[in-house]
């Protein structure tokens, strides 16, 4: 089991895979969040990385397992 303390995603990078969870492109989650459609691929490519999976299906699944979301997706 990885160490907790590796699981720590900061709130944006949440924002970036709960929005991810309910079908948004980076440049949707981008133009949502005021950022660039590059800086949310950084956003999730470092959370897949914390999470230890290879791209963002994965990541959000494990989001969701890990109980990460606050509210669930529409």
């Amino acid at each position: 089991m990885p160490d907790p303390a590796d699981l720590r995603l900061s709130p944006r990078q949440i924002e970036c895979l709960r929005l991810a969870a309910e079908g948004k492109t980076s440049i949707e989650i981008a133009a949502k969040l005021g950022l660039s459609s590059r800086t949310v691929d950084q956003y999730v490519g470092e959370a897949c990385e914390r999470l230890k999976v290879r791209n963002r299906v994965q990541a959000v699944a494990k989001a969701f397992e890990l109980g990460l979301f606050s509210d669930p997706p529409p």
